[in-house]
């Protein structure tokens, strides 16, 4: 008897594992395209495998309700993707998988340490706070900051470009801090990140 017990528990646990690793329908339909169907697509797609689940449903709500700039890109999944519920399946899938890793790129090891330093210690004479607070020591991101390890470098140099059009609270924030760093500092955030 406890035998078959042990064995139940395993097959349920096998079961729900496989279950969980298999993407949502609407993950295959509606984001596979572009982002890849476990998350690592192709550049300048951002990655969304490893994206941290609260993000990733923050964004794909603020897209829904007109918040957040996607240059049309996502106008036909909101026709089909209208509730909370496939919203956090969508995300908690996408977070549940492992970031494929960059190719190692060559850098001039002053902008690195530069880098470096602004992500760790930013430079609050002009107001750049250290990156590290919001996204991580190793980019890892949290709730309300995106995950910046392992993410294209394209993509995050056309994140790191000053806008004028209305953003969401979180974003105007990092606007005002991305005001504050020179093109030279943001060269060298990007040579840092890439090595996240």
């Amino acid at each position: 008897m406890h035998t078959a017990r042990m064995i139940m528990t395993g097959w349920l646990a096998l079961a729900s594992a496989l279950a969980w690793s298999a993407p949502p329908q609407l993950a295959q339909q509606l984001c596979a395209a572009c982002h890849g169907i476990d998350g690592n697509g192709p550049p300048p797609t951002p990655r969304l495998a490893g994206q941290q689940a609260d993000y990733i449903a923050q964004q794909l709500d603020w897209m829904r309700l007109g918040q957040r700039d996607d240059g049309g890109a996502h106008k036909a999944v909101w026709d089909r993707l209208k509730n909370d519920a496939d919203i956090q399946a969508i995300s908690r899938y996408y977070a549940a998988q492992k970031p494929a890793p960059q190719p190692a790129k060559s850098a001039d090891p002053a902008l690195l340490a530069s880098g470096r330093k602004l992500y760790t210690e930013g430079n609050l004479a002009v107001g750049a706070p250290p990156c590290f607070t919001c996204h991580g020591e190793q980019g890892e991101g949290g709730s309300a900051a995106p995950r910046l390890a392992g993410q294209h470098a394209a993509y995050l140099a056309q994140r790191m470009k000053v806008s004028d059009t209305p953003q969401p609270p979180a974003r105007m924030e990092m606007q005002e801090i991305l005001k504050t760093l020179s093109q030279d500092d943001v060269k060298a955030l990007l040579a840092y990140m890439a090595t996240l």
